[in-house]
């Protein structure tokens, strides 16, 4: 068996990926629709909408595969997005020295035969493919191969109405007053930070924010005074944090911050945090500061909800404390 090599444009080809936010969602009827109709048109047992990310292939929509991936040193259409602008075609694999090896020849599905049509992004980004497969040698004509370019075509153009969708729900997802992400917005992120951490290992960072003296400012100097305070810490939260980093308002005065990336440090976060808040404000006259929690998972909360509690908590332990200050643990 060859592995595919990677494509010369890899670092940006898995960040349009990423950007579609696809990869490990449920069955969608548009999807399953493709599929069905490339193995029928072309007379077919087995049809997939492949997504190679950096260690497998995943299969978005299927017919005839029970796997819904495998290792992407053993896809073949890692092999077909390397040519994005032509269909990959391997009459016979067993006589196909890239293939002849093969897991997925050998063993079960027993691919013999093999078409892809790469899912090429607007961007030219090469994400991954249509593709048909028998299980016996066979060839298809130059209209086959036609109809399976239009029918990816199809499956990309799906792909870009469903990142469309994601750009307007972003927009719903931004708390108007401090201008960064609302309640929605870090929930739906952590649920992700989970999948990942459950997928792929990757542990992640929250750091829940609480201000001291919020109620002070609201009620002897008013509310625009307040509205004032909740923009300065926005403005001290992105400061503080790197771009890997969310940060959001909960609600109220309450604010928290998504940890992900490489590197993570939840105390160090939380300490750069607090110390830009207490700055930050102090700079603009307002006698505010903030009592931190912080926590790292490496092993998965039950939820997003659950996984916020566990920081809550830590807040609360900080502002017990003393307030002003930062209590953080590892949640293992």
């Amino acid at each position: 068996m060859i592995p595919a090599p990677l494509p010369g444009d890899e670092r940006e080809r898995l960040a349009a990926l990423e950007s579609y936010d696809v990869l490990d969602t449920t069955c969608e009827a548009s999807f399953d629709n493709i599929v069905h109709l490339a193995a029928e048109m072309l007379d077919m047992p087995i049809s997939a909408i492949t997504l190679i990310d950096h260690r497998r292939q995943w299969f978005k929509a299927r017919v005839g595969l029970e796997a819904t991936e495998t290792p992407r040193e053993c896809s073949f259409c890692a092999h077909a997005i390397l040519e994005p602008r032509r269909v990959l075609i391997v009459p016979d694999a067993r006589e196909d020295q890239r293939f002849v090896d093969n897991p997925l020849v050998t063993c079960r599905p027993k691919i013999r035969f093999y078409a892809g049509a790469p899912l090429v992004n607007p961007e030219g980004a090469a994400l991954g493919a249509l593709c048909v497969i028998d299980r016996q040698p066979r060839a298809i004509t130059q209209s086959q191969q036609l109809a399976l370019r239009r029918l990816a075509d199809t499956a990309m153009t799906t792909l870009e109405l469903r990142r469309a969708m994601k750009r307007v729900r972003s927009l719903a997802m931004i708390d108007s007053l401090p201008g960064i992400a609302n309640r929605h917005a870090l929930i739906c992120e952590i649920e992700r930070a989970i999948a990942r951490l459950r997928r792929d290992g990757a542990p992640f960072g929250l750091v829940y924010v609480d201000l001291d003296g919020f109620k002070r400012v609201n009620d002897e100097q008013g509310h625009d005074a307040g509205d004032d305070v909740l923009r300065q810490v926005a403005v001290a939260l992105k400061t503080a944090l790197r771009a890997s980093d969310l940060a959001g308002r909960l609600g109220g005065d309450e604010f928290a911050v998504l940890l992900a990336g490489d590197d993570i440090d939840a105390e160090a976060a939380a300490e750069r945090v607090r110390a830009y808040i207490e700055s930050r404000l102090s700079a603009c006259g307002f006698g505010v500061t903030a009592s931190v929690g912080a926590v790292e998972f490496v092993s998965c909360p039950e939820s997003a909800y659950a996984a916020l509690n566990f920081a809550d908590r830590l807040m609360y332990r900080a502002k017990r404390s003393g307030k002003n200050q930062v209590a953080c643990l590892t949640a293992a």
